[in-house]
């Protein structure tokens, strides 16, 4: 399940730096999931599905600033395919004085570190975004 992290995390990273308007990926409910809650905290913009049912992808457009830089800055993959981490609520704490965000997979879906210590659930930390 990872490994698709890893994919998305690169795709958005390399499409800012390329000035993308758009970064396409193959469809998957946790993919889809992962970008929608980036795009709820900002990083990025709207979430499409496109194509027909065997075969779909998933769009995504990316955000910049007035200046055109790049919403997205860094990211830095936590749970690796070799290497999980799991932690509490009270392990996700805020990622650049709250600037950033923790994404992590938990049994009520994909949460940020606000969304998770407030619902005081754990689960896989994904990466951290900023």
């Amino acid at each position: 399940m990872n490994h698709g992290i890893s994919q998305i995390i690169n795709n958005l990273k390399t499409g800012n730096l390329a000035g993308k308007e758009t970064v396409t990926f193959g469809f998957s409910k946790f993919r889809q999931s992962v970008l929608e809650k980036l795009s709820s905290l900002g990083f990025v913009g709207k979430v499409k599905v496109t194509g027909t049912a065997p075969i779909q992808y998933l769009e995504v457009e990316m955000k910049y600033d007035d200046a055109g830089k790049p919403r997205i800055s860094a990211v830095h993959q936590l749970s690796k395919y070799s290497r999980r981490v799991y932690g509490s609520y009270a392990d996700a704490h805020q990622v650049k004085n709250g600037y950033g965000a923790l994404l992590v997979s938990t049994p009520k879906g994909v949460l940020s570190d606000s969304e998770v210590r407030s619902q005081k659930v754990g689960g896989e930390f994904l990466f951290k975004i900023w």
